[in-house]
This record gives structure tokens, C-alpha cells and sequence, in this order.
């Protein structure tokens, strides 16, 4: 019997289920019973959860993956098949809630409305029809479905802006003390390295030898002094270079690689040095 096939091979070999194990000359894609994998036991690419059902992890890590995804839904049309990215409810809530999101910034509602509408109706669907109704007692389902309802009132998208606003005064809210802890720790030679808002914060080392920043990139303090003399010259910065990094542009904020450093950090480093 033969065992070793090509990647087509392969996963048609597995969808006719005529034997048990299978694989390609590269373990590329293996399978074992009701199981296919895809470069390793990690990415479970398919199982068959009854004579006529599958069950397909279309949530792909790689090109090389997506093309295996490929590869077994066309071999195994003739089956009812199922997506995870629409029956794992851990994906289903993360995609609701980012549709949610973009719901409430949206210029045409009715493209957003009618994503979540397909993806609950299919996530209800893969519940009833799979038996899986403990599902809905899990809080994240509970969650989805007052939403889902809420979109059948006049007022949902007014509400669901409100919504949004509100969230984004949250977020803004706990960044800003997440930030006032970090930079504190930071100063204080506890804390070597943290990111909150997009922008980067300064701080003289211990030994006073060099200019740190909240990304754990240490500039000579004399190359320091020399970068911010031409700084405050008002002279060009595009293109400056402090130590190995390049000066990217300086407007309301100075950015230099990866890092966006404000004035106000600027003008808090030139103090100390």
C-alpha cells in the first residue's frame, strides 16, 4: 500500500478515507485516522468529525499553510464542511468584536452588519447542528448575542458610537496610569523597558555615561550632548545620525528609528545633561 504522496496526493488520499496513515515525502502534510496535519502535530489542518462532516482549520499561520487549506477543501467538497475561524467560539467573539468596533466608526453600516449577521448565523448553525448548545452558556456567547440583538433597534449605531467613545475614554484612561506607573519605575532603575501610546521616554543612566530610552537603547552621553546642540541650532535633522540611528523627522515629535520622542522628553534629558 502506498503511504508517501505528494502534497495532492495526499490530502485526496486522506479524503477518501480508504487507509489510515499517509504523508509526503517531506512530512510536509501527514495524516493519521480521522486527523491531517500540516509541518507538524502543532497545526491540526483538518478532522473529520463523522462519516460525512469535517472540520477545516482554515486559520492559516503561513502561505505554505494557506495553500494546504486550499488543497483539502477542494478534496473534500463532497462533505458538510466546517471552519474553525466559524465554530471556535474564542475566534468567533475576537472577529465580532472587532466588526463591533469598526461597526461604530462606519461611514455604510450595512457592509459591517451583514459580516456579523453571516458569522453568528454560521456560528449558530455549527452549534445546532453539531449538538454544541453548552456553548451558549459561556459568557462570551452571551456577550455576542445581546449585541447581535441590539442591532435590530432604530438607535443601535447612536449607541453603538456612544459605545465607542466610551471605550476609547477607558483605554485613553488606563494607558495614562499604566504610563505614570511605568515611567516612574523607569526612572527609578526598576524597569529597563516598556512602550504605552506609541512614544518612547529618556533617562540618564546610573553611571551618568549614558542617555537610555524606554526601548533599551543606550546613546553615549557625549554623543547625546552633541546631537542636542545641533537640535537646538534649528539646523535640518532628516538624516542625522546619533550613534547608529538616523533621524527620520522632527515636528511635534523627534523620530529616530523605531523610537517617537516628545519635546517634552527632549528638553528633560538636556536638563540632566
Amino acid at each position: 500500500m502506498k503511504t508517501v504522496f505528494n502534497n495532492s496526493e495526499c490530502v485526496h488520499t486522506f479524503a477518501q478515507r480508504t487507509q489510515q496513515t499517509g504523508r509526503t515525502s517531506n512530512n510536509n502534510i501527514f495524516f493519521e485516522g480521522d486527523k491531517i496535519y500540516s509541518y507538524g502535530y502543532h497545526y491540526e489542518l483538518g478532522r473529520f468529525l463523522d462519516d460525512e462532516t469535517i472540520l477545516i482549520n482554515n486559520k492559516g499561520y503561513s502561505n505554505c499553510t494557506a495553500k494546504h487549506i486550499t488543497l483539502l477543501i477542494g478534496a473534500t467538497s463532497q462533505y458538510k464542511q466546517y471552519y474553525r475561524t466559524k465554530t471556535d467560539i474564542g475566534i468567533v467573539y475576537r472577529d465580532i468584536m472587532y466588526l463591533k468596533k469598526k461597526l461604530s466608526k462606519a461611514r455604510k453600516p450595512e457592509i459591517y452588519i451583514s459580516q456579523i449577521y453571516s458569522l453568528w448565523n454560521s456560528f449558530n448553525e455549527y452549534i445546532n447542528e453539531r449538538n454544541q448548545k453548552q456553548i451558549r452558556k459561556y459568557k462570551e456567547y452571551k456577550e455576542m448575542l445581546l449585541f447581535v440583538d441590539s442591532l435590530q433597534e432604530e438607535t443601535s449605531i447612536e449607541d453603538l458610537r456612544q459605545w465607542a467613545k466610551e471605550e476609547a475614554r477607558k483605554k485613553k484612561d488606563k494607558e495614562k496610569k499604566q504610563l505614570t506607573k511605568s515611567l516612574a519605575k523607569f526612572r527609578e532603575y526598576k524597569k529597563d523597558y516598556f512602550r504605552i501610546g506609541g512614544k518612547d521616554y529618556l533617562r540618564l543612566s546610573k553611571c551618568a555615561q549614558f542617555v537610555e530610552t524606554s526601548q533599551g537603547v543606550k546613546i553615549d552621553v557625549n554623543e547625546a550632548k552633541r546631537y542636542l546642540k545641533l537640535l537646538k541650532s534649528g539646523a535640518m535633522m532628516r538624516g542625522q545620525k546619533i550613534g547608529n540611528y538616523t533621524t527620520i523627522s522632527f515636528d511635534k515629535l523627534l523620530r529616530i528609528g523605531c523610537h517617537n520622542i516628545s519635546k517634552e522628553q527632549i528638553n528633560y534629558i538636556s536638563n540632566l545633561i
